[in-house]
């Protein structure tokens, strides 16, 4: 279940800046045993401080970020709609809005699939914005085996952390012809969006961030369900 924490309100040490949800697990964690170490986070403020998905310690973090220098939008409004945490982060600064809608598909103590679905739209005649997916990390070893186990046209990204996480981003059909690779030996690098983006025309991409901080780490055979289950699942109506 998620938690939000804002900036608003009075809160402790850890989350003062910013918007933050929390998604609740149970259960012992073989890495973290500690329970208030078992949380996984999105600190979603937009502005400077950015889009963040992961866990509170350690490496296992993904960002998003604007391409092109100028801060992300800020985050106006949050509210929580069955299982899914809606932000919107409007166009009062820069060239375009950007709503978010942020789903879990699975969570453990040691593993969360997160299902963000971002959706831009501009009041400007002559724009293409484009967000970054960024995260620390070298190429995992068993990339070439992942990538044969998923359907054809799903795009599989994956990452081992200095901490021994292990970040895999999905592509669907609708996205994976459409997001520029960047990525280089130490960092993961994938840009969504970016073709040219007509006033008032409405984008939507909807990556699945798989984060695993176990031992074993994802099989490939658990990738394959789970892009099975990202091409079958039909985007959401709003984000």
């Amino acid at each position: 279940m998620w938690q939000i924490h804002d900036s608003s309100c009075a809160q402790p040490d850890e989350f003062k800046n910013g918007l933050h949800g929390h998604w609740m697990v149970e259960g012992p964690c073989e890495t973290q045993p500690k329970q208030q170490h078992q949380d996984w986070i999105c600190a979603a403020s937009g502005g400077g401080l950015g889009i963040e998905f992961g866990n509170r310690e350690g490496s296992l973090q993904l960002t998003v970020s604007n391409v092109g220098g100028q801060d992300l939008p800020t985050a106006a409004e949050q509210y929580v709609c069955g299982d899914a945490w809606k932000v919107s982060f409007p166009q009062s600064t820069g060239q375009y809005s950007l709503r978010m809608s942020v789903r879990v598909v699975q969570a453990t103590a040691t593993r969360i699939v997160w299902e963000p679905t971002f959706s831009i739209q501009t009041s400007l005649l002559d724009t293409a914005p484009s967000l970054a997916l960024s995260a620390r990390g070298e190429p995992d070893e068993r990339l070439a085996e992942f990538s044969a186990a998923v359907p054809e046209q799903v795009g599989v990204r994956a990452r081992r952390t200095e901490d021994g996480g292990q970040l895999i981003v999905l592509l669907g059909p609708t996205d994976a012809p459409f997001t520029k690779n960047r990525c280089s030996r130490t960092r993961l690098d994938l840009r969504i969006f970016g073709e040219f983006l007509e006033k008032g025309v409405i984008r939507k991409a909807r990556p699945w961030i798989v984060m695993d901080r176990s031992e074993a780490g994802v099989s490939a055979s658990e990738l394959a369900d789970y892009s099975t289950q990202l091409c079958q699942t039909p985007l959401p109506l709003t984000a």
